[in-house]
């Protein structure tokens, strides 16, 4: 028993067993798995693999015997001296140990001797052992007992070692296959700028949706917009999605509702649009009959998770697993596991008691006699004899599809006198909802679901937060410990509770460990806070000298936040953002009682320059869990993004039983192979000592060293040589009063040669002279673009605008950004884009077109944001730089090239440097003056002082030959009427386009009057949801002969065929040349 040592004197409980255990021989039941080495085969034979022969294990003073019977009378026995074990492996999910042995003088060279069995109570055996290797070690000092290790989610009395266990695999993809680091990167800040941003601390919206499903069997979510020909319009409506199917309807009724079944939905996809315009995002489904239905929502991951989890268990529960949802993390069946002998096909799932039963174990009914409630150890609290309340009917339907697991537990509760707090029996239900599986329990089982319809949970586990599992617990050795206990470690707490028997215990264990695995890849939504003095920061922008530092350890990454001294109330500031993938190493440190973290994070996505930092906290260990628990979520979700990727399914085979490959760390990916490096860089995320509670008892001389011994606890550091940085200066709103332009076009005496990136005037378009004509106007000769030119003197020239068409100027300058020499250090080519970066520029170009502006361009090191105001003809773009690398970008050059000649512009000073963290504003004026395509393009290069690498890129500007279209609001009679008018030559193009994405009519719908700025013309008999019309007139600064400007009419019609993925797009206007243009500007945005 857990308290025996109570009343045997002051020696403990543990060290009573150790003695009194060499008198007695135990044994266990088991099987013989696989074996290796003369000492297990010299008696079982050789080839012992996954053999699952029965034996008997008998536990003795010295030594561990296995024997097998073998007929009546016939018997194998091996014995296992304990002194030969030099390393031990237990694997609770799957009640197996390996013991490996000192090798002898018969065994193979080249295959380690081991045996692995396994056992039908791993737990119970492996406390055993524990005694019997601990006992032999107090009476032979030259013995060393072996550090044991664990699989999976478990641990012991140390806790597991960075990507030292093997997670589950969801996918069929092969484990640790991972995306390249730089398009991890990338996706992460993008997840992480758009929605799947954390929750602020304490603000989780994951745990109210799980206790919905719950109580209600499903999840309701309110929709903001909704498109579809079976849809009727209607406000304040709401999508309920359950086992079955989506239904939409009106909030609170059941009147006029619609049902679309999963057996009717052919596919769907969560369109996520946070990142650039908020509420435009939601779930589009597409039907049996090509019909697709599109559902706008706030908050897209809650309903992409919600979906994904009704969908993929509906696809298992009608045999069609292989159809789960590619990419998704919630509700899939584990395809794989590591156990001690490799990687397997899974178990199957352990099951549980779905069941409501009372203290002794016995399912109760409504109206039956209650057992008086023990509330703790031998104790009863009430004495008379109460009835079972009757069930929760609405609950009571789908409570078996809820509920993995129920019983009851002992946990330690909060009265008590000093730390002897008594122990508290409470009901548990483990839940598998729509968020993943969470343990909550109740006062009594009449407080759950099942009996009440309010919300009197007591307390709830989160288990995806669940960092290990540690049979028996750590506390064990404690005399008011009961028996049979175990601890759960989540990233928030820990918790300590018993069963009542061994064997119970272990079913806990089995089902919690399952549904950890099963959560492997869902994530917490929600931020970790952690208050930290940064003891070490190589650019000296973080206050050294208190705690007002806060790292926000959240899904994707770290963000490093402090108070900015120049706003008014004193807010923090994200003064850095490190995705796990940038992250080399970490590790504890401690010296004078004091604990710190110390990081080592790369500087840029080039990943060859490393910082340090080092991080004080008393919560330090717990930091570093989280660092590690979040990395390992990381790596799950990120092999799961790959199967979206084509190609990601080439070359996979089945798990057949045999070693598969490890589950790969950040540390097992090699960088991208385009990217350079000065030497090969080992990219391991090590995590010295770090939770095996062996803390380095002193700084290593590689990061700042001390004046004496007791400068960490005095808080006073020896920086390294790394020259300290000031914080970065404060820069003007790029969207200040301040007018560039205001003072009159630029100069020479105003603009130093250095600062000039580009420069393009042309004169305004004159009339043209006797006997041309309107279309000469349109087809004038393109106006050249100048491309970036340093040493460049301008002369002053006359107002290319005239007046402002905006009237005062919103925009402002900004200080010049100061240069950063780099002496006569070489510079090499930086890598170019990926396509999954090329693809996201290409979308945000897009969204830019239809919300005026918005994210540009990043690569990781540079941002660059758009804003875009249009005047008929005119334009004003501003684009905002931002440094996201403390490092200074230098020798920045911008420059726009426009060989179509749609517009004429003027581009505004830009930065020729920006410091770290820097930022910086730039405006160009421009005025289309002919109908031409494509649109003009924006090129940048600079100088990474950090990586020494120079960054070049073209990408096109946010403005095309559609930006300067203004919607026509026609009948249906005049719009036919015009189209009638325009047959002649050229006048009319046609042309049958086909996306490589699925065609989506609402989108097309969309992209109408948003990117190709269209009016939506209704009244034609025709028109349909799948046969658009739209009408528009292009402004353009080119004058007639009487100095009026010209507005050429855009009429266009879009035949969708959904089934065939094509549409027809014809576009007719006056004049040939706007004709062309039009259609090669649409063919850019509609594909």
């Amino acid at each position: 028993m857990g308290n025996q040592g109570s009343s045997l004197g002051d020696e403990p409980s543990t060290a009573i067993a150790q003695k009194n255990l060499q008198h007695f021989d135990h044994s266990f039941k088991g099987e013989l798995h696989s074996a290796s080495g003369n000492l297990i085969c010299a008696t079982f034979g050789k080839n012992i693999k996954f053999a699952k022969r029965p034996i008997t294990i008998i536990c003795k003073s010295s030594s561990m015997d296995l024997i097998e019977e073998v007929g009546i009378t016939n018997r194998k026995q091996a014995i296992v001296p304990y002194a030969l074990i030099n390393g031990i492996s237990w694997d609770h999910g799957n009640s197996e140990v390996k013991f490996d042995f000192t090798k002898g003088e018969d065994d193979d060279d080249e295959t380690p001797p081991f045996v692995i069995l396994t056992l039908s109570n791993s737990v119970e055996f492996e406390g055993e052992v524990k005694l019997r290797l601990n006992g032999l070690a107090s009476t032979n000092r030259g013995i060393k007992i072996p550090s044991p290790l664990y699989f999976g989610m478990f641990a012991g009395a140390t806790k597991p070692k960075p990507f030292q266990r093997k997670r589950p695999n969801l996918s069929s993809l092969p484990s640790g296959k991972l995306p390249p680091l730089a398009e991890m990167r990338s996706q992460a800040l993008e997840l992480h700028k758009g929605a799947y941003r954390p929750c602020p601390q304490g603000e989780s919206r994951r745990m109210s949706i799980a206790l919905q499903h719950i109580y209600e069997g499903c999840n309701t979510f309110q929709v903001i917009s909704a498109r579809g020909s079976s849809l009727p319009s209607r406000s304040d409506s709401t999508i309920v999605i359950n086992d079955e199917c989506i239904t939409f309807g009106p909030r609170g009724s059941n009147d006029n509702r619609v049902e679309y079944l999963f057996s009717d939905i052919t596919d769907w996809n969560a369109v996520d649009n946070e990142s650039f315009r908020s509420g435009e995002s939601g779930i589009n489904i597409t039907l049996s009959n090509d019909e697709s239905v599109f559902f706008g929502v706030s908050f897209i991951r809650d309903v992409k998770h919600t979906l994904e989890y009704f969908w993929n268990r509906y696809k298992v529960s009608v045999g069609q697993e292989k159809e789960v949802k590619l990419g998704s993390t919630h509700g899939r069946p584990i395809m794989s596991v590591y156990t001690l002998s490799g990687e397997i096909p899974p178990p199957d799932p352990p099951v549980g008691h779905c069941e409501v039963i009372d203290q002794d174990g016995i399912v109760v009914r409504p109206g039956g006699k209650m057992v008086p409630r023990r509330n703790s150890i031998g104790q009863i609290a009430a004495k008379e004899m109460k009835v079972v309340p009757s069930e929760n009917r609405e609950v009571k339907r789908h409570w078996h599809k809820v509920v993995l697991h129920q019983g009851w537990l002992l946990k330690q509760g909060g009265v008590g006198v000093g730390t002897a707090k008594s122990w508290i029996k409470r009901y548990f239900v483990l839940y598998k909802t729509s968020q993943g599986h969470f343990l909550v329990y109740y006062s009594d089982f009449t407080e759950c679901p099942m009996y009440t319809t309010e919300k009197n949970h007591r307390n709830i586990v989160d288990l995806a937060k669940a960092t290990f599992i540690r049979p028996g617990s750590n506390k064990s050795d404690s005399v008011d410990i009961p028996a049979y206990c175990f601890d759960i470690v989540t990233t928030e707490r820990e918790w300590t509770l018993c069963a009542e028997s061994q064997e119970n215990v272990l079913k806990w264990l089995k089902l919690i460990n399952f549904a950890v695995d099963a959560d492997v890849a869902i994530l917490a939504d929600e931020e970790l806070l952690f208050k930290v003095k940064p003891k070490v920061d190589p650019l000296g922008i973080l206050n050294p000298s208190d705690y007002s530092t806060t790292l926000k350890v959240s899904a994707n990454g770290i963000s490093v936040c402090a108070p900015d001294v120049t706003r008014k109330d004193g807010s923090d500031r994200e003064y850095y953002f490190w995705v796990y993938t940038d992250f080399f190493k970490w590790s504890l440190l401690s010296q004078g009682g004091k604990l710190a973290l110390l990081v080592n994070v790369f500087a840029d996505s080039s990943f060859s320059r490393r910082n340090e930092y080092i991080f004080r906290n008393k919560e330090a260990v717990r930091l570093a869990t989280a660092i590690e628990y979040f990395i390992e979520k990381f790596m799950s979700v990120m092999h799961i993004r790959l199967e979206t990727q084509e190609g990601a399914f080439d070359d996979v085979g089945d798990v057949n039983g045999e070693a598969g490959a490890p589950t790969a760390g950040l540390h097992g990916i090699s960088v991208d192979d385009d990217a350079p490096h000065e030497d090969e860089i080992d990219l391991q995320l090590v995590e010295e000592n770090l939770l095996d509670m062996e803390i380095s008892p002193a700084i290593p001389q590689a990061v700042p060293s001390y004046k004496h011994d007791n400068d960490f606890a005095a808080g006073s550091f020896v920086t390294p040589s790394v020259p300290a940085r000031p914080a970065p200066a404060v820069v003007a709103d790029p969207f200040g009063d301040d007018d560039p332009f205001g003072l009159g076009p630029l100069s020479a005496a105003t603009v130093p040669a250095s600062a000039v990136n580009t420069a393009s005037r042309a004169p305004a378009p004159t009339a043209p002279k006797g006997g041309s004509t309107l279309l000469d106007d349109l087809l004038m000769d393109p106006i050249p673009s100048s491309t970036a030119a340093s040493n460049v003197t301008i002369n002053k020239p006359s107002d290319v605008f005239g007046s402002d068409p905006f009237g005062d100027d919103p925009f402002g300058s900004s200080p010049t950004s100061l240069s950063s020499g780099l002496g006569q250090k070489v510079e090499k080519p930086a890598p170019p884009l990926t396509p999954f970066q090329q693809a996201q520029h290409k979308s945000w170009l897009t969204a830019a077109l239809a919300a005026n502006g918005g994210p540009f361009y990043d690569d990781g090191v540079l941002q660059v944001t758009s804003k875009i105001e249009i005047r008929g003809s005119q334009c004003r773009l501003s684009l905002a730089y931002v440094n996201n690398s403390p490092g200074t970008l230098s020798d920045l050059q911008v420059s726009i090239a426009d060989p179509a000649g749609l517009i004429r512009f003027e581009l505004g000073v830009g930065p020729t440097s920006l410091p770290g963290l820097g930022r910086h504003s730039q405006v160009m004026m421009a005025e289309c003056i002919k109908p031409a395509g494509p649109g003009p393009s924006w090129s940048v290069s600079y100088l990474d002082s950090l990586s020494l690498q120079r960054r070049s890129c073209t990408l096109p500007l946010p403005l095309l030959l559609t930006s300067f279209i203004e919607p026509l609001a026609l009948s249906g009679d005049d719009f036919s009427a015009r189209w009638q008018m325009l047959v002649g030559a050229g006048q009319e193009s046609q042309e049958i386009l086909k996306p490589l994405r699925p065609l989506v009519p609402g989108e097309v719908q969309a992209a109408l009057v948003t990117v190709l700025r269209l009016g939506r013309i209704n009244g034609i008999a025709d028109s349909s949801e799948y046969v658009i019309y739209g009408a528009g007139s292009l402004r353009t600064g080119a004058v007639t002969s009487t100095g009026e400007k010209i507005n050429v009419g855009c009429l266009a019609k879009i035949e969708m065929n959904v089934q065939a993925n094509a549409m027809r797009v014809t576009l007719r206007t006056l004049h040939p040349a706007a004709t062309a243009a039009l259609l090669q500007a649409t063919k850019f945005l509609l594909l």
